[in-house]
């Protein structure tokens, strides 16, 4: 940031309009963030972040312009994220700490501001929920459902633009994976969202772009092991398994999905247990199982990133400022 925040009107030629919500007549600071205004305490502010504190402290001119008596302080930040930003800092049940829910851009918007503004405390809370949608295991990533305090199936391309912009790598893998299981056109021109098309960062682009061949290698080369070991030794079908494990292996090198992670989500794994014999099951569950393994180990050298173990180290960093 520049260091300053301009105290002046903004021109914009929409009326500026009323958050109610954030509008306490007996506080003394208004705020405009677009055509959004909020009126709050400047000593609450102050107290919670320092460079609200150094800019409140300048001594302002006498012709300034005022809202019900209130000098203006102008943002140049989105108004929702403005909007989130202010509500979690006046409103305590606003934004709780995990595992209370929240949505993304609540976590977006408070995260961007409280570190541009330097409110550690809500810095902290915020990078907890990116955190809980951000697994460094297999073990976390299969249980991520239960664990990440917002939505994070329809986030990962947003949470990867955040993590990206802010320098935090270990909240990018997962994210980098998504992405890079679609089409190399995708990834160019435009992933395709609700409402639209998000365009990702040229590093991001040719990161991912190079990672997908990476990814169709690991998915042929790990996961289809648990069809080309079988049959197993002790297997009782009288050839069958090894007919129907060849039958899927070449139905399954022709499909075009690419997600070595989630290739066998749990009703294929039930599908598939009833057309192999025990032993034959039993050995494929262990290579499947042992694959997914192999290529989550794989995932940063894929992306270029760190290692796992560095990845932590640097969540563990963050987590505790």
């Amino acid at each position: 940031m520049d260091g300053t925040i301009p105290i002046a009107p903004t021109g914009v030629e929409e009326a500026p309009t009323r958050v109610d919500d954030l509008w306490f007549p007996d506080h003394n600071l208004v705020i405009q963030a677009e055509n959004r205004l909020f009126r709050v305490s400047g000593g609450i502010l102050a107290a919670r972040s320092l460079v609200f504190r150094d800019m409140l402290s300048i001594p302002q001119p006498e012709t300034q312009p005022l809202i019900d008596g209130c000098p203006i302080v102008v943002l140049h930040d989105s108004a929702i994220d403005v909007e989130y930003f202010l509500k979690a800092v006046f409103d305590s049940s606003f934004f709780e700490r995990p595992p209370a829910p929240t949505t993304f851009p609540i976590v977006a918007g408070v995260l961007n501001l409280s570190t541009k503004y330097d409110v550690s405390y809500l810095r902290h809370r915020a990078l907890l929920h990116l955190a809980s949608a951000s697994p460094m295991s297999l073990e976390e990533y299969d249980s991520i459902g239960s664990t990440a305090t917002f939505p994070h199936r329809t986030s990962r391309l947003s949470r990867l633009l955040l993590a990206d912009s802010l320098g935090m790598t270990w909240a990018m893998p997962t994210g980098m994976y998504a992405i890079s299981c679609l089409k190399a056109q995708s990834i160019l021109d435009g992933i395709p969202v609700q409402g639209g098309t998000i365009h990702i960062t040229s590093a991001l682009q040719r990161a991912c772009v190079i990672a997908h061949p990476e990814l169709c290698i690991a998915q042929n080369h790990h996961i289809y092991r648990f069809l080309r070991v079988l049959p197993t030794k002790g297997c009782t079908s009288d050839g069958v398994c090894s007919v129907r494990s060849r039958s899927l292996l070449e139905t399954f090198t022709k499909l075009e999905r690419l997600d070595p992670l989630g290739f066998l989500d749990a009703g294929w794994s039930k599908a598939l247990q009833d057309r192999f014999c025990p032993a034959c099951n039993a050995r494929s569950e262990t290579e499947y199982k042992s694959a997914r393994q192999a290529v989550w180990n794989q995932l940063p050298s894929i992306f270029s990133l760190p290692t796992w173990e560095e990845l932590k180290s640097a969540r563990t960093a963050d987590l505790s400022e």
